[in-house]
């Protein structure tokens, strides 16, 4: 058996197809995750569409953070 299954490519909303140059035949899941994640963060930051959290959301989060990090006695 090769690739996805079929319950996999009937259930999938989308696909997304990665090119693979020199001696490489596949990448695994997290490869793939990886080089995904890489090309949408490259193009998120050269756009214009404003990606950043604000200071609250940022502070949000580090006190978030700092709670779930904190063992409670």
């Amino acid at each position: 058996m090769q690739g996805i299954s079929d319950d996999a490519i009937k259930y999938a909303d989308e696909f997304v197809k990665i090119p693979m140059y020199g001696f490489t035949q596949s990448y695994n899941t997290s490869v793939s995750a990886a080089i995904c994640l890489f090309f949408l963060s490259e193009k998120i930051r050269s756009s214009n569409v404003p990606w950043e959290l604000t200071e609250d959301e940022r502070l949000y989060v580090k006190l978030d953070w700092a709670r779930s990090s904190i063992k409670k006695l």
